[in-house]
């Protein structure tokens, strides 16, 4: 599950910035919590993202981790939506660098377990790049926002698949607007920007 908190009513407008909170739960022999706190939203001054985890026969959410951070670089790779790399030349020549630098693959075809893996190895790069016949398939509302407030939050950084800028930039006008993205750490986020962007 995927939460994205704004305050006051209404999204259309606005954009995964204007957040005063999100959070994600993933599911399995434990159940976690991952929630992120702007700046504006703690006393602390500063961003805070923590995980929460459900204990004493899943009565009690217990502080498990009281800081995540993203460190600015790590050799894990979790490439989402790899039908594109088919027809779209730059992921291809991507996905072909990771493993050629003999990054370690992370990949479970689920966004949500891709990214905590990288809250939880405290790196790592998240993609999900589309193309002309594999389109966008993450909704910015619901599942992109979110997410990125929780990976720039803990240190890292976001890019929309098309254009230098962080996706907690981009304007919801759309309920389902779908777009690619890449999170993780600051340098191989860096390195995505210079494979598709030239950059």
């Amino acid at each position: 599950s995927i939460f994205g908190i704004w305050p006051g009513k209404g999204v259309l407008g606005r954009t995964g910035r204007e957040q005063v909170a999100s959070a994600v739960t993933l599911y399995g022999p434990r159940t976690t919590l991952c929630i992120a706190l702007p700046a504006a939203s703690t006393s602390l001054g500063k961003d805070a993202v923590l995980e929460v985890t459900l204990t004493k026969e899943q009565s009690i959410w217990e502080v498990s981790r009281e800081k995540i951070e993203i460190k600015a670089s790590g050799k894990v790779f979790a490439p989402g939506n790899l039908r594109a790399s088919n027809d779209n030349e730059q992921y291809n020549a991507l996905i072909r660098y990771w493993i050629s630098e003999r990054y370690t693959l992370r990949y479970t075809g689920g966004m949500v377990p891709d990214v905590y893996h990288i809250f939880a190895k405290s790196k790592g790069v998240f993609t999900n790049v589309s193309s002309e016949k594999a389109k966008a398939k993450l909704r910015l509302l619901y599942e992109v926002a979110p997410m990125g407030l929780i990976v720039e939050c803990a240190g890292g950084h976001t890019v929309h698949e098309a254009k230098d800028a962080s996706v907690l930039d981009e304007k919801i006008d759309d309920l389902d607007k779908r777009l690619g993205v890449c999170f993780g750490s600051i340098d191989e986020v860096a390195k995505y920007k210079q494979f598709m962007f030239g950059k």
